[in-house]
């Protein structure tokens, strides 16, 4: 009996462990962005081509911490609007606002910026979102969703 207990705990402990590993991202072909990125650019721009020929289309962001914890953006576009899903829930360090969160929105856009230290590039957004969540300035109306240097 004990044996079946403890059996039981090990099951219940191991399967609490919801880690999402680098290897796990590079296996299943997620743009990987962060301290640990870049990788897979090139498939935000097939989903944005897709979105364009409103074609559904779905595509994985991963990004790292510096401590390495996984931060995930789901986007899933059925032909007519995005469903985001933003899921820190892994960040250990991501204070107490952690989980997911999931909005619609209307559009994806790419932009030329110019960043910190004349870093040039592309920033991709998500724009005409019902609700504002994830990675965002407090003072726009959009998702921020990564950049591109050029």
């Amino acid at each position: 009996m004990r044996r079946i207990i403890c059996l039981v705990l090990s099951v219940f402990l191991l399967s609490g462990c919801n880690t999402y590993t680098l290897q796990d991202a590079k296996n299943n072909g997620d743009i990987i962005v962060g301290h640990l990125g870049p990788m897979n650019f090139e498939k935000i721009d097939s989903f944005i081509t897709d979105f364009e020929k409103q074609k559904a289309s779905k595509l994985r962001i991963t990004s790292y911490s510096v401590e390495g914890d996984p931060v995930l953006s789901d986007l899933i576009y059925d032909g007519k609007q995005i469903n985001y899903i933003f899921d820190n829930s892994r960040d250990k360090h991501g204070g107490k606002q952690k989980g997911k969160s999931k909005t619609s929105c209307n559009k994806i856009e790419k932009r030329s910026v110019t960043r910190e230290g004349s870093t040039k590039g592309l920033e991709y957004i998500l724009t005409d979102c019902k609700e504002i969540i994830g990675f965002h300035s407090a003072d726009k109306d959009e998702i921020y969703l990564m950049f591109k240097a050029q």
